[in-house]
């Protein structure tokens, strides 16, 4: 912080579950920023780093933080920011990158009288049905679909639909609790477990319609909701299919031309999206489908940076820092490009079948002599670690080069040679099997922790490489 005087500082409140992993990075930002000190909030911070293997402690980049029992709760939020008022004098602006906090933060800053995204703002992108109709109003393609209160309203939609269909909560993200509906008996099934588990009084669900295609997200950094940059990400397979199968090492690709007629009718779509949710200054993220037989559709938005590494892709993609992108908007107001999408970036995330911890891993050598000069961020599992129960794995390697194809191809070889041992081999029940224990399972991990693996705990983990050319 460079500041000359005291009147001069911008008292910035940083909210997050645990100051560890990406969030230190993301305090670490906003650290840099002319005439700011960071100020935090948060739950139990000594147990931020349960690994021991952060580089950077919280110390280091706050001036105070406070910690709170739920950071969920927008009025512990109130109260934890008038303790750092009391000590440190007013506030300038309260923010967070976590999507489930994003409304308790808009609840929180309106009733400090501090700028920032307002809670209709999030509640436009983050409730489903809200999106949609939004969406639908400003001539935007999304998938068709049905609030869900009881069994007959889903019977209902899916005789209009026709099997599969897809069953979702109205907020939330990550996709643990979306699934694909094959028949009247899974429908039956889901129902029953997902109403009760409803979160924040919700007592309704979205069925749409089942997409095919190539999913993918767009993703924007809005100045007074205007977007001054965009950047296209395809996932293989969908996050669904992903999800659906254990066996699937998922991957995500930044193709470095997104300028042609592939990509177009979605990109023109998306930016629309995005001035109809008017999100003010922002970096936002939004999926959908180039669906198989024409046409685009749009099912999810957020107003925070993209998970599943694809901000650090973005990164590897232009030579930026996306931690300081983030902060420049939210809190600067500034966009500070034009960029140069000077690669492609690819991230495949590692697991295999088996339970348990991690035990060993096989083949990252051959995937170094082989791809060396294409590997710029790998996080291997880390031994003794839980595996995890989405599709982001337990470790993931990031490979970028000029051509789109070498990326793909790299991807491919790393899938087909990296390895993990896990302390129970057996392997994991076919897709179509045990649906009740798998539904059952994901429901466990709620929004609120969003499941987060080993690799996004730890800032810097053995392994990790950061090229910059």
């Amino acid at each position: 912080m460079n500041s000359s005087t005291d009147e001069q500082v911008r008292r910035i409140v940083f909210v997050s579950r645990r100051m560890s992993g990406e969030s230190l990075l993301v305090a670490q930002a906003l650290a840099k920023l002319d005439n700011v000190c960071v100020l935090g909030i948060c739950e139990c911070p000594d147990q931020a780093n349960p690994s021991g293997v952060n580089s950077t402690d919280s110390s280091e980049v706050f001036i105070d933080l406070v910690c709170v029992a739920d950071t969920h709760d927008a009025a512990q939020l109130v109260d934890a920011a008038q303790k750092l008022i009391s000590k440190h004098g007013a506030l300038d602006q309260i923010v967070t990158t976590q999507e489930p906090l994003l409304e308790p933060v808009a609840q929180a800053g309106t009733k400090l009288g501090l700028p920032g995204m307002t809670v209709d703002t999030v509640r436009r992108a983050l409730d489903k049905s809200y999106l949609k109709q939004i969406l639908t109003q400003a001539g935007i393609n999304t998938a068709r679909d049905r609030l869900i209160t009881n069994l007959a309203d889903a019977r209902t939609f899916a005789d209009e639909a026709g099997f599969p269909i897809v069953l979702k909560p109205l907020g939330g993200s990550g996709g643990l609790a979306t699934w694909r509906i094959r028949d009247p008996e899974e429908l039956e099934l889901a129902l029953e477990l997902m109403l009760p588990a409803l979160e924040n009084g919700e007592n309704a669900l979205l069925a749409e319609d089942y997409l095919c295609g190539q999913e993918l997200c767009i993703d924007t950094i809005t100045v007074a909701s205007e977007p001054r940059f965009h950047s296209i990400c395809c996932y293989r397979p969908s996050i669904l299919a992903a999800l659906e199968n254990p066996t699937i090492q998922w991957s995500c690709i930044m193709p470095r031309d997104i300028s042609g007629n592939r990509y177009r009718e979605f990109i023109e779509q998306g930016l629309a999206a995005v001035r109809a949710l008017s999100p003010g200054n922002a970096m936002t993220h939004m999926e959908g489908f180039l669906v198989d037989g024409g046409g685009v559709c749009f099912t999810d938005a957020t107003l925070r940076p993209a998970g599943a590494r694809i901000g650090p892709m973005l990164a590897f993609a232009y030579d930026i820092d996306p931690y300081l992108a983030w902060a420049r908007i939210a809190v600067d107001g500034c966009f500070d490009g034009p960029w140069e999408r000077k690669y492609a970036v690819g991230t495949i995330f590692l697991r295999r079948p088996g339970s348990g911890t991690v035990k060993e891993i096989f083949g990252m050598e051959s995937i170094r002599s082989q791809l060396d000069s294409l590997l710029v961020d790998v996080r291997m599992p880390r031994v003794g670690a839980a595996k995890s129960a989405t599709y982001t794995g337990d470790g993931y390697v990031t490979v970028r080069h000029p051509e789109t194809r070498a990326v793909e191809d790299a991807l491919d070889l790393i899938s087909e040679t990296v390895h993990i041992a896990y302390s129970n081999q057996a392997e994991d029940p076919p897709p179509d099997s045990g649906i009740r224990q798998e539904w059952a399972q994901r429901l466990q991990y709620s929004s609120k922790e969003l499941n987060k693996p080993a690799w996004d705990i730890d800032v810097m983990m053995p392994w990790a490489l950061h090229k910059k050319s």
